[in-house]
């Protein structure tokens, strides 16, 4: 190889080597693009790393949301539960929920049991304070017993005692009125009462029959299943089984009806109430 071609050669292998030695960036004229601000590189991190809590110049720690739990076992300088400095009193974040009433499976309706049915949820006339000073006269008796009966037609019933608040003088209307509702308050809360305890008489009933349907039924299939069973026993205990499932059966339909009466007696409050304030 002559002279030339060796200084030739030389220059190529130093060019080459000069551009794989340039950054990626350089070898097409572009700028380096800025690393941005939180970007983490992946892979292990370096030996020279700071440790994890350190922040970087210039950066502000984040606030931590209230209530936020760091996930992970609990530090081991954590303090016991109960051993924390007493402070104010925290307050109950389950305050709000109140425990039901005891209540009672032989309730058999759908519909909520309510107790009582009070003023707050009938009456808009006049304070029923005003009822205390009223002598009840015999008509207005005759009127409370008339009127809560379930018998006669409500819209009857809403006639009579607006009537009968309509023809007291105007100045006496206000506390008649309230007595009047007072008084049929108190009349039909003490019906309801009995009804719903019938009611609650005829739901034991059912499930007692219930049980012994089952008993019967359990019964009944065994003595088939008997070698050498007794035709007139095994008869017996069908003719057992069917009638007290008739039973049953009869008594379940009823109850849509029965189950709608407290409901009746407090729509009849409602009304009566009603008819009394739009009189005034």
């Amino acid at each position: 190889m002559s002279a030339r071609s060796t200084r030739i050669a030389l220059w190529a292998t130093v060019f080459a080597t000069g551009l794989a030695l340039m950054p990626a960036g350089a070898q097409d004229g572009a700028q380096p693009r800025d690393v941005p601000e939180g970007f983490v590189v992946p892979g292990p991190a370096p030996t020279n790393a700071p440790e994890s809590p350190a922040l970087a110049p210039g950066a502000q720690p984040q606030e931590i949301p209230e209530g936020f739990v760091v996930p992970g076992p609990a530090p081991t300088n954590a303090p016991e539960a109960g051993t924390a400095d007493q402070g104010a009193p925290a307050s109950d974040p389950m305050s709000f929920a109140i425990a039901p009433q005891q209540g009672t499976t032989d309730w058999p309706c759908v519909q909520r049991r309510v107790e009582t049915l009070t003023p707050a949820q009938l009456w808009a006339g006049p304070d029923l304070a005003l009822a205390d000073d009223v002598q009840r006269t015999p008509a207005m008796r005759t009127l409370v017993g008339t009127v809560i009966a379930r018998r006669l037609p409500l819209a009857e019933a809403e006639a009579m005692v607006a009537d009968f608040v309509t023809s007291l003088p105007e100045e006496e209307r206000d506390a008649a009125a309230a007595a009047l509702f007072e008084d049929l308050l108190a009349a039909l809360n003490a019906e309801r009462s009995q009804v719903m305890e019938g009611i609650e008489r005829y739901g034991a009933k059912q499930k007692e029959l219930a049980t012994r349907l089952r008993q019967e039924n359990a019964s009944f299939f065994a003595l088939q299943r008997e070698q050498g069973a007794d035709a007139a026993a095994v008869e017996d205990a069908r003719q057992s089984m069917v009638w007290d499932t008739r039973i049953f059966n009869e008594r379940r339909a009823s109850l849509t009806y029965v189950c709608e009466v407290p409901t009746m007696i407090e729509q009849r409050a409602f009304a009566l109430g009603r008819a009394i304030s739009r009189a005034l």
